[in-house]
């Protein structure tokens, strides 16, 4: 049997936490700003911005998907280092939190639009927008790859918080 191992990539996932993730893998899809990115062992050397959302590991058959904030990733022939300011498998979304601050981020965007002084409403607009976009991204997991359960009770609190 041949050696899968020179195949490999490690990924690092971490956050100002904890090491979310830390293992060899045949392939990483990950949420760039320019799109999405997929990398495998050889990948030419390249440090890129993340953007909130899917990103997902495999190996075989196999394959895991994970939600990103923003940060950044560094990669090389045979490593990828991600760092962000949270990451999440879709068994430990908290739904409840997570339809909480999509309101509350989409109550404070409007009354941020109402900030007089041009810079400040844009540092508050783009924080409140990254905020959003994180629990975009968890919404887009449980939908996608949550269980029937997590899609159920998704369901029922879209509709109690509004979330369309």
């Amino acid at each position: 049997m041949a050696d899968r191992s020179n195949n490999k990539i490690r990924i690092t996932v971490v956050t100002p936490y904890k090491t979310f993730l830390e293992e060899k893998v045949e392939s990483v899809t990950l949420p760039a700003l320019d799109g999405d990115i997929g990398i495998m062992a050889g990948h030419t050397p390249l440090v890129l911005a993340l953007k909130p959302g899917i990103a997902m590991v495999r190996n075989g058959d196999e394959k895991r998907h994970f939600t990103v904030s923003e940060g950044y990733a560094e990669i090389g022939q045979h490593m990828i280092l991600v760092v962000c300011n949270s990451a999440e498998w879709p068994e430990d979304i908290n739904l409840r939190r997570m339809c909480e601050s999509y309101k509350d981020s989409k109550e404070s965007l409007m009354a941020a639009n109402a900030i007089e002084d041009k810079r400040a409403r844009d540092i508050a607009l783009k924080e409140l927008e990254q905020e959003a976009g994180r629990a975009r991204a968890r919404r887009k997991l449980i939908e996608s790859y949550g269980t029937d359960h997590q899609r159920n009770r998704l369901s029922e609190l879209r509709e109690e918080y509004d979330w369309e």
